[in-house]
């Protein structure tokens, strides 16, 4: 991939390696049709980007934490503690996408350097990746834990060209998500956009490098 400037792809986690059906599947279990895991995602974000405005961090399993039980108080639902923390679990156990782990495997072949760049917390990382025998693939496992704060700060996004001792714009940044893709841009990474549906990309003003519906279309382009 020398000939496209690129030495490192860095990666999201929550929805670009890995998604949420399994976790879906835990909330319609306990709670049916209502829309808890939407509400809880939105929540957890919200929080993450108040706690990051206002200075008060904690660290992402509390922010997940908080962001179930707010979701709950606004669905007006009450969950037995063993509910709660079966959901709660569930984010140690999330499914990769089936094109990942091949992606990866190709990535490697080609001599590229891994890494992730995640919200989630440390603890949170390691048990998610060693769940799925992935954590060897990585040079690095980076969490915003490290800064205190969430992306996209470019504080966060700074872990990487420091870890991996790479200029920005030799490091591709993969996510799924469009804040994320708006402030790794604005950091000054190369950037690819992973819209795995049908999302419209709200890249404040800005276009990712690439665009693909799988990690295996964006090892077919480099």
């Amino acid at each position: 991939m020398a000939q496209h400037g690129i030495e490192a792809i860095v990666f999201d986690v929550y929805g670009t390696l890995f998604g949420f059906n399994r976790l879906a599947e835990r909330a319609r279990a306990i709670v049916g049709d209502l829309p808890l895991l939407d509400r809880w995602r939105a929540k957890q974000l919200e929080h993450s980007f108040l706690r990051t405005i206002l200075g008060e961090y904690v660290d992402f399993w509390q922010v997940t934490e908080e962001a179930l039980d707010a979701a709950c108080a606004q669905l007006e639902l009450e969950l037995t503690s063993e509910e709660r923390e079966h959901l709660l679990h569930g984010w140690l156990e999330l499914e990769a996408f089936p094109d990942v782990y091949p992606a990866l495997v190709g990535f490697r072949e080609r001599s590229v350097r891994l890494a992730i760049l995640s919200n989630g917390s440390p603890a949170m990382l390691e048990a998610l990746l060693g769940a799925v025998g992935m954590r060897s693939v990585f040079e690095a496992v980076l969490s915003a834990d490290a800064v205190q704060r969430y992306k996209p700060s470019p504080a966060v996004y700074a872990l990487a060209p420091a870890a991996l001792v790479l200029r920005p714009e030799r490091i591709l940044f993969c996510s799924s998500n469009g804040f994320d893709v708006a402030g790794a841009l604005r950091f000054g990474f190369r950037v690819c956009w992973v819209n795995r549906g049908t999302a419209k990309l709200d890249a404040l003003g800005m276009q990712p490098h690439y665009s693909v519906h799988s990690l295996l279309e964006l090892l077919e382009q480099l």
